[in-house]
């Protein structure tokens, strides 16, 4: 029930809409068919049948601007030049009317492309440029104060537009710093932790190990130089410290070695949510990070495609799949674009390429009609000795 209501919510819009177009259509074609207005068309047959295409055209347009338009968005310009001319066209044959609402739906929808003004103010002026037409030029009655009406309609419809576009695109900009926020905090502070346990394991290795090792050595000597029932406590005590000291070497070796970053928690994060785009993660459990500024790497570079590919793709689905191969981690980067435009680097990409530079990794970009795609090799275990 939950998820029903998610989805309504999440299609109110597109459902509006549709209910609203479908309202329109039935009653413009009743009142056509009772003949309650003088039409340009007669109501027949081939008449009806080419108004009805006009109409399931438009419905398409809502279709596509609520499903299709990212993926299909090297189609947008015809499908928007398509949708406008239908509208003036059953506007014109229907001298304006009900069919007008149909321009202020096109008009919230095509805001959201974020056009030129001047198609916009056009666009909000048309039903008042056609009535004006209409009435001296053709002699239509009743069509100025129709025209002017939808003309006002139009305007209070793209300034609410406007404002609702602005606050969603606020919102998911906030969503998405927030988002990565948490991703970097989870990663700082995974690091932290990692830090914080190898200095507690070097100070158990320094100070009380020291102590311990030479309190066997003091025992040890003074076995030899005590009475003769001082061996037998000294022997004991003796004993009693090398368990200590085996204790803390066994316990400082398993905090160095226990020293893997939970790279996988920050990733999830990272990639949970994201507005308008579909993020799946591939992570090979295999994967064991231990070095903050191999993590941190991997780490950019995920987030610096997820934010190229909201920025600058159509694509609405994104695979990240991390694999771990001949010492190796494998890091592919996918999306479903459908861009196959020159490939020309940005500061993000060509800052990526920098960043895999440092750790000695590759790095390969792709682009082709399926989508663009990052292909990155970096080593599992950094070697201080290899880096620049």
């Amino acid at each position: 029930m939950n998820k029903f209501l998610r989805l309504f919510v999440q299609r109110s819009d597109f459902l509006l809409s549709a209910v609203t177009w479908l309202f329109v259509f039935i009653y413009t074609s009743h009142a056509w068919s009772l003949n309650r207005q003088t039409l340009t068309l007669d109501y027949t047959p081939m008449h009806v049948a080419i108004v009805s295409c006009l109409f399931i055209s438009f419905f398409a347009f809502l279709i596509y601007f609520e499903f299709f338009r990212r993926r299909l968005k090297s189609y947008q310009t015809v499908i928007l030049n398509v949708t406008i001319i239908n509208v003036l066209l059953l506007m014109w044959l229907f001298n304006i009317g009900f069919v007008a609402i149909l321009l202020i739906i096109f008009l919230v929808k095509f805001s959201d492309y974020e056009p030129r003004k001047s198609v916009l103010y056009l666009l909000i002026c048309l039903p008042f440029f056609m009535a004006l037409v209409l009435h001296y030029g053709f002699e239509k009655e009743f069509v100025l104060l129709n025209g002017l009406a939808f003309t006002l309609y139009n305007s209070f419809a793209y300034r609410f537009a406007t404002r609702l576009i602005s606050e969603r695109k606020a919102k998911e900009q906030a969503a998405h710093l927030l988002r990565e926020l948490k991703a970097t905090q989870s990663l700082l502070n995974d690091t932290a932790t990692r830090d914080e346990r190898i200095r507690i394991a070097r100070d158990l290795h320094d100070t009380l190990g020291h102590h311990l090792t030479g309190l066997s050595i003091h025992l040890e000597v003074a076995s030899h130089c005590a009475s003769a029932q001082a061996p037998k406590h000294v022997a004991k005590a003796q004993q009693i410290t090398r368990l200590l000291l085996s204790d803390v070497r066994d316990s400082v070796s398993s905090m160095r070695e226990n020293q893997t970053i939970d790279l996988y928690a920050s990733l999830n994060s990272l990639c949970s949510d994201v507005a308008g785009l579909n993020v799946t993660l591939e992570y090979d459990p295999a994967i064991k990070i231990s070095d903050a500024l191999l993590a941190q790497t991997l780490f950019h570079a995920i987030q610096e495609a997820i934010t190229n590919t909201i920025k600058h793709s159509d694509a609405d689905e994104l695979n990240i799949t991390l694999r771990l191969e001949n010492q190796t981690v494998q890091l592919h980067i996918k999306d479903n674009g459908n861009k196959s435009a020159e490939l020309n680097l940005g500061n993000g990409l060509k800052g990526m390429q920098e960043r895999l530079a440092l750790v000695k990794g590759a790095i390969e970009f792709k682009h082709s009609d399926n989508g663009f795609a990052i292909d990155a090799t970096l080593p599992h275990k950094l070697n201080p000795h290899t880096l620049a």
